[in-house]
């Protein structure tokens, strides 16, 4: 396998008009290194017009007196873009696929596909200890030779798919006003351990959308966020985050750039936040959360007005979707470092906001092109038509509307990112 080195700017974004023109310049080649369009231009610059992209003959040049930085092996290698099958692989290795049972996860991990989703319909006897251990997340595990990435949804109160077997969790809104951030930080090291016995290694929490409507029915959020304060919302996320990390599960902030006070509910329809240049506060939590290491980012569907890039509108383009998204999380958010995590998507085939729109392939290849890492097909399909998805995607790659290192740069970051482990001592602990 070929090495293939992963570089990100050495500029941070200024303020969030800056990250976003930035953007902008980038969009007819790579997005930050991670994300490239069907642009035969595959540079992209800095600030000061150098390219970030740079050759591997460029990539080893080195101070005199100094080694060569440590150069990653890709998990994916060289593909030829004219080998469909490999191209599938790569493909089916990006997706995190919702499964009911273990006969269709088992299509999945057969096709490729190296993340499942465990979700409200998912039969629990799938999980380990709770039926046949040959049907198990065990078994399918040594199926995919110990690679598989299994997740769900547990943030507490209204969204918590295990609490039948696992207990019960607080919202996010009771969280606040009840626990201190150690107790919180407690709570989750303990329900991360439980996930883990399990066979769960990433949780899709916490929720850091700032608190913008009293309901779950005003924005999809309601007691879902820990606060209208983004230091509030910080604290109380970090203490998931350390607890969720220190019991050996990854967790996955959601849902950039901000659900807070947008209006609409992405399940049933189109959502709109404020225009990008007002929602510095609803953008600080990913800002600083997602500097912790071995945290993942969530993007969701909702259509930002003045989120544009060459070619795309953000006022009538769901986040996901949106090259500024992924631009602004690799360039840095609200002055922060630029994220080099794993980025996912919300569902992309069980959600109005995008099924109004999108066939699950086109979706799923808008994303990638877009600069997902991850998209997430958990609902709204049965997992065997994971094959129509990726059809689409070496469709994609075949006319040259999706360039395959777009494909392959995402395998290799998630085949990186590796499983919650060594991880530092929670801050709230």
């Amino acid at each position: 396998m070929n090495a293939r080195r992963y570089t990100r700017t050495t500029t941070r974004s200024r303020t969030t008009a800056v990250a976003l023109l930035a953007v902008t310049a980038t969009l007819s080649g790579s997005l930050l290194g991670a994300c490239s369009t069907d642009s035969s231009d595959s540079s992209d610059s800095t600030d000061s017009g150098t390219s970030v992209a740079t050759s591997a003959a460029e990539s080893s040049e080195t101070t005199p007196g100094t080694a060569p930085a440590e150069q990653p092996v890709s998990c994916v290698g060289e593909i030829d873009p004219a080998d469909s099958e490999a191209v599938r692989r790569a493909a089916a290795s990006t997706l995190s696929v919702g499964v009911t049972g273990f006969d269709d996860a088992a299509t999945a991990v057969d096709a490729g596909v190296r993340h499942i989703f465990i979700g409200s319909t998912t039969d629990q006897s799938l999980l380990n200890g709770q039926g046949d251990p040959a049907r198990s997340l065990a078994a399918l595990q040594e199926r995919a030779g110990g690679d598989l990435t299994v997740s769900v949804d547990e943030e507490g109160g209204q969204v918590q798919r295990l609490a039948d077997l696992t207990g019960p969790l607080p919202s996010a809104r009771e969280m606040t006003a009840t626990m201190a951030p150690a107790e919180v930080t407690d709570l989750f090291t303990d329900h991360a351990r439980k996930l883990r016995d399990f066979g769960i290694t990433v949780d899709f929490a916490p929720d850091v959308d700032l608190d913008g409507g009293e309901a779950v029915s005003d924005n999809a959020i309601g007691d879902r966020a820990f606060s209208a304060d983004p230091a509030v919302v910080v604290e109380y996320g970090r203490a998931v985050i350390d607890g969720l990390l220190a019991g050996g599960v990854t967790p996955v902030i959601k849902h950039f750039p901000g659900h807070g006070h947008a209006t609409g509910d992405s399940h049933l329809g189109t959502v709109t936040t404020p225009p990008i240049d007002q929602m510095g506060p609803d953008l600080q939590p990913f800002a600083e959360l997602a500097q912790i290491p071995g945290v993942a980012v969530m993007v969701g569907h909702m259509q930002v007005p003045g989120f544009d890039v060459e070619g795309v509108n953000g006022a009538e383009t769901p986040a996901s979707l949106n090259p500024a998204s992924y631009g602004l999380l690799r360039s840095g958010v609200n002055d922060a470092p630029g994220f080099d995590g794993v980025i996912y998507t919300d569902d992309l085939t069980g959600m109005q906001a995008i099924t109004d729109h999108f066939s699950p392939g086109d979706a799923v290849v808008t994303a990638l092109r877009a600069g997902a890492d991850a998209p997430l097909v958990s609902s709204g399909m049965d997992a065997a038509a994971v094959s129509g998805v990726l059809d689409a995607v070496v469709a994609g790659v075949a006319d040259g509307s999706l360039d395959l290192g777009v494909v392959t740069t995402a395998a290799d970051r998630i085949c990186a990112s590796g499983p919650a482990t060594g991880v530092p001592e929670p801050v709230n602990g």
